[in-house]
């Protein structure tokens, strides 16, 4: 077997492969004018209206068809279409867009189930889209955890302690530009569809002008709502007479 000598191992040497890149791709890229690049930027925009326009066309009409109580048909067989409002179901909430961003109202959300809460605060998103009030997302707030340290035993003197956890979630949702009614229709009808479970605090923002004091001193004569007038209700009767004492003209 020969044998290696340090000459031979002189002549071992590594080859390095060199990377080289090519000006051609460079070059071919010119720089466009700025009358050129406006040219181009309508033509993208002109091709992009005309692809939106092309999927308008291309949507099958919506007929809704509806279908007597009498006659009964397999869901198989039926061609009935699902309302708009009930396919909508099965995305997040739609939001219409803030026209000044004034808050009106924060609903907050409270209870023991986390899935509770955002049933009932995707519905009141959802009432309020209809409604025509602007809102904000469903927000999370700081969630509550409570340990709970009790005797197992009737015993003062029993050894054996209980632990109970107790975890309590917390969520909000903001109102913004809308009338006081129909953030008052809102909130009657959010809580009118409420879990038992879910505790609701509703904190409504009113703005008045700087003369507000000046118009309520001007008020002389304070006419009572006609849904007053023939009542034989006696809790009616009172509260009528209270507002019509002095002490509530002082107070107000």
């Amino acid at each position: 077997m020969p044998s290696v000598t340090m000459r031979g191992l002189s002549m071992l040497y590594l080859r390095v492969s060199k990377r080289t890149f090519s000006s051609q791709s460079l070059k071919s890229q010119k720089f466009l004018t700025p009358k050129k690049l406006i040219e181009k930027s309508q033509k993208e925009y002109l091709e992009k209206e005309q692809f939106h326009q092309q999927l308008l066309n291309d949507q099958i009409k919506y007929e809704p068809k509806t279908l007597s109580s009498h006659s009964l048909r397999a869901a198989s067989n039926s061609k009935r279409p699902v309302p708009l409002n009930v396919e909508l179901l099965k995305y997040v909430p739609l939001r219409l867009p803030r026209t000044h961003g004034d808050e009106v109202c924060t609903l907050t959300l409270r209870g023991y189930d986390n899935d509770d809460l955002t049933r009932i605060g995707e519905f009141a998103l959802r009432a309020a889209y209809y409604l025509g009030i602007p809102m904000s997302n469903l927000l999370n707030l700081k969630t509550e955890k409570r340990l709970y340290t009790v005797i197992k035993s009737p015993f003062a003197q029993a050894k054996t302690k209980q632990n109970f956890h107790r975890t309590t979630y917390n969520k909000k949702v903001v109102a913004y530009d809308a009338n006081p009614e129909i953030v008052d229709l809102w909130l009657s009808y959010v809580n009118k569809y409420n879990f038992q479970n879910v505790e609701l605090k509703a904190t409504i923002s009113s703005y008045e002008g700087l003369d507000y004091s000046e118009q309520i001193a001007q008020v002389e004569n304070l006419e009572l709502p006609s849904a007053y007038e023939g009542i034989e209700d006696p809790v009616a009767l009172k509260v009528k007479e209270l507002l019509q004492s002095e002490e509530f003209k002082n107070h107000l």
